[in-house]
């Protein structure tokens, strides 16, 4: 047989397929790349190594294109994973949430079929169910998806992976509300030896935003949430977004209010929503700068967190300054030498911020992958993952505690 060129290597790589929304539109990897973003340096990607790491993190979903599929199941298997599927019979009902809640939400055009129903997919580490580990407790990672995404799609997202590698419990639910979510939580404790003080919510894109809303609104069920692929807020919102429900939220921090931190960890790529560096980010629909509501996102998380806030002027100062490091010029934040990092793996760099409490701790974290667009990267979940792994909560007082 010929010997086929690298080239053609990582172009059928480009070219496998996966279900990206839940109404079953297929998608190629290469149109994370390219299609969707056209300012990615898609041959920066191929040289230095990240196209057979992206392909490596995605393999569950484009080996098929059913997550149910054996062969699905077989691969987490193989990875030290129990894939179970829940709540195909548990039905939601919008009108009666409504009569509980005051909240109406419907999928007028029909394009979240998921919605309907309060479903959720469990990874469990095969050693909690041996004999030996009756008493062992495993910390769990709520995962979201994002909008349009099937629940199915976090099983190329790394996050997974990550905690096969850790042997943490991971939880994916479709319907992504804080009271159900809870109620998923309930029922998943009552499955698996889940350890309550060790619970962390993450997502992408919507699972982002909501990630980051969970943060805001349950510091009672997590210990640290790391919205990614959007921007980290107050988590206000008025009423539903797009096809996803979500209900309106105040903007007060429960944490802020308990008098308690709630670690949080921000990922995104500097081409998804082109916010990179705060300094330059203007608004798609405007055209105005937007760097204050971002350095307002920001500021309200120090708040919570203890840490001190960032001023406007000072961001903007970055912009015209040449005497500031890499990560404040890519950032766009200014950061003292030891609240800084670079991190160079698979072919991309990632900036790292990181925003010290009054106590020294770091509980505020912000990193910038380079030549990203709008899709998870593995170093992701590993730094999410490794973000989470300092923090638990104590369920009878709620504080925070950190382990060095």
């Amino acid at each position: 047989m010929p010997e086929i060129r690298e080239p053609d290597r990582l172009d059928k790589l480009l070219d496998k397929q996966f279900v990206m929304t839940d109404a079953g539109r297929i998608d190629r990897i290469r149109d994370l790349y390219t299609t969707f973003n056209d300012k990615v340096d898609l041959d920066a990607l191929k040289q230095g190594g990240y196209i057979d790491a992206v392909d490596k993190m995605m393999e569950p979903i484009t080996m098929s294109l059913d997550d149910h599929a054996p062969e699905v199941v077989a691969y987490w298997a193989k990875q030290g994973m129990v894939k179970e599927f829940h709540g195909q019979n548990d039905v939601m009902s919008w009108t009666e949430y409504e009569a509980r809640t005051g909240y109406h939400w419907e999928d007028a055009e029909g394009q979240a079929p998921q919605n309907t129903r309060k479903l959720w997919n469990s990874f469990v580490p095969v050693s909690a169910f041996r004999p030996e580990n009756r008493d062992r407790k495993y910390p769990a990672v709520v995962v979201l998806h994002g909008g349009f995404n099937p629940i199915s799609v976090i099983d190329g997202w790394g996050w997974v992976q990550e905690a096969a590698r850790r042997e943490w419990i991971v939880i994916a639910p479709s319907l992504e509300l804080d009271d159900i979510i809870a109620e998923i939580l309930e029922k998943a404790e009552q499955l698996y030896p889940i350890d309550k003080s060790r619970v962390y919510a993450c997502g992408f894109s919507y699972g982002g935003f909501m990630s980051n809303l969970l943060g805001n609104k349950r510091p009672d069920l997590f210990a640290a949430v790391a919205p990614c692929g959007a921007p980290i807020s107050n988590g206000f919102c008025e009423k539903a977004l797009g096809p996803e429900p979500q209900t309106p939220f105040d903007g007060v921090s429960r944490a802020g209010k308990m008098g308690v931190y709630m670690p949080v960890m921000n990922i995104y790529g500097n081409l998804d929503g082109f916010r990179f560096p705060f300094y330059d980010f203007k608004d798609y629909f405007t055209g105005e700068s937007g760097t204050k509501d971002l350095i307002n996102g920001v500021n309200a998380w120090a708040r919570v967190n203890h840490a001190a806030g960032i001023s406007l002027d000072a961001v903007m100062a970055l912009k015209d300054r040449e005497d500031v490091s890499i990560e404040e010029k890519c950032i766009g934040l200014p950061l003292e030498p030891d609240c800084r990092e670079t991190i160079e793996r698979e072919g991309i760099t990632s900036y790292i911020a990181s925003l010290k409490s009054e106590d020294g701790i770091v509980r505020t974290r912000i990193m910038c992958t380079m030549n990203m667009p709008h899709w998870p990267t593995p170093e992701m979940s590993r730094q999410a993952f490794a973000f989470f792994s300092h923090f638990s909560r104590n369920p009878e007082t709620g504080e925070s505690v950190y382990h060095p």
